[in-house]
């Protein structure tokens, strides 16, 4: 934390190189963060370039009081949350008995040894995680993200949201009581696969 201080202190100051370094240090989770949250990889990729961007021209009004990173989230999931209302994608129309109808999803060799098709059907795996995921609201897909992929706490949600903990609370509950319903198939399809 410090350094990245350190390095918002010298981009304040003009140095632009400082601000590369900031992001060349968390464009990585910006972008998983975006990816997540909006599911389509072009989205993200241009999501995750307006946070940046937003993030540098706010830059003199960050005041420290809170981790650089978090600070950075914030504006993320703010940029995200936007691209989400324009795109008004229509979630609905996908259900998840669709997506494993489709042939997009197997479970049967997903443990097996690492081998190349281990690793395809893994992969599978992810794209079927984020099209579950996409079947849920923002508001309850964010704070999935936020708090079992990025591991943030409760009290850097509720900052990063600005809302309170215990809407951050019951959020998470209710997202994800509607996530584990939405994967009860691919659970059950797993299972059946792996059974003698």
């Amino acid at each position: 934390m410090g350094e990245d201080l350190d390095l918002v202190r010298r981009c304040k100051e003009g140095d632009q190189k400082a601000f590369r370094v900031l992001v060349e240090r968390y464009e990585g989770r910006v972008y998983n963060l975006a990816r997540s949250i909006l599911g389509d990889r072009e989205i993200a990729r241009d999501a995750a370039q307006t946070a940046f961007i937003r993030a540098y021209q706010a830059l003199p009004r960050f005041r420290a009081d809170s981790a650089f990173y978090t600070w950075l989230y914030r504006i993320a999931v703010n940029v995200c949350l936007n691209a989400a209302q324009k795109e008004k994608r229509r979630r609905d129309s996908t259900s998840l008995d669709t997506l494993l109808d489709s042939g997009h999803f197997s479970t049967e060799h997903l443990w097996e040894h690492r081998t190349p098709a281990g690793d395809f059907e893994r992969l599978r795996l992810q794209e079927t995680i984020q099209e579950v995921l996409n079947l849920i609201s923002p508001d309850h897909r964010l704070v999935i993200v936020l708090k079992d992929i990025e591991g943030m706490s409760q009290e850097e949600i509720s900052w990063t949201l600005n809302c309170s903990v215990g809407t951050v609370k019951s959020r998470l509950s209710r997202a994800r009581a509607h996530l584990r319903d939405l994967l009860r198939p691919v659970y059950n399809e797993w299972k059946e696969g792996t059974s003698p």
